[in-house]
């Protein structure tokens, strides 16, 4: 067992936590709002997600099936682009309803400030849950790497090929995962603005750009990361994040305009 990737898989997990508490806590004092509206993000997320989860667990291997005679690439091309519009639909469209229904209906103003907190509730508690993750992934790391852990794992060639990938790994094998946390989060925000742009101008346009701009983020990660590799995928994220940076100043100075005016 190597104490550093111990230590790695504890920080990212810690990070994954912290980050999006600590972005929440700067945006609710900076702007004086209230954390029922992080709250709101961080369960609506889990509500879709509620939906969605089991759908895909239920379609994916059929329709991979279907698509394996026209060759694997073109399966795993189609199902990561199924598999984008699915994330896109459920989740764009879930925040439109939140927006369009709940902030109203409890009176939540629909500001650039309140969605700022709103995408990063949304995105904050998916970085949580894969801390959980990442700490699960850190107990199994301990007990397989452990002396005579192994007694009760059954012979079987596809577990000890995860065995063996598991007793590989290193630190660096571990950090590129909070990367992609921290850059999801700020595409969460940079969506949940653009959802919010759709329901204050009243143009359903910018929803359907939304949803086809998180189903191609999606869609990328799932074609590229068994294709190409972790950091080819992780550098075709950042690109993505950066085009999600540069839309949140650009949302942020037009709505500010727009509240001014």
């Amino acid at each position: 067992m190597d104490p550093l990737v111990v230590a790695t898989f504890a920080v990212v997990a810690l990070f994954e936590i912290v980050v999006p508490l600590a972005l929440g806590y700067w945006i609710v004092k900076r702007f004086g709002l209230s954390w029922r509206v992080f709250l709101l993000g961080a369960l609506f997320f889990i509500i879709v997600q509620v939906v969605h989860t089991p759908l895909v667990l239920v379609t994916q291997t059929p329709l991979y099936l279907a698509l394996l005679p026209f060759g694997t690439t073109t399966a795993l091309a189609a199902l990561a682009v199924y598999l984008g519009l699915m994330a896109g639909l459920f989740e764009e469209v879930g925040r439109y309803l939140v927006y369009r229904y709940l902030f109203r209906r409890q009176e939540i103003p629909l500001t650039r400030e309140n969605g700022l907190l709103f995408g990063t509730g949304w995105g904050g508690v998916e970085s949580m849950i894969v801390a959980l993750l990442v700490l699960t992934s850190m107990l199994s790391y301990i007990a397989i790497t452990s002396d005579g852990s192994m007694l009760f794992l059954p012979d079987d060639p596809a577990v000890q090929a995860e065995i063996e990938a598991l007793r590989a790994l290193t630190p660096l094998d571990i950090l590129p995962g909070l990367a992609e946390r921290m850059m999801t989060i700020v595409l969460h925000i940079a969506w949940s603005l653009m959802v919010l742009a759709s329901v204050v101008y009243g143009r359903k346009a910018l929803l359907a750009l939304a949803v086809i701009w998180h189903a191609a983020v999606d869609a990328i990660a799932v074609y590229l990361a068994p294709t190409q590799g972790i950091l080819v995928t992780e550098a075709a994220v950042f690109v993505f994040a950066v085009i999600g940076v540069a839309y949140i100043l650009r949302e942020w100075r037009r709505m500010g305009v727009r509240a001014a005016s």
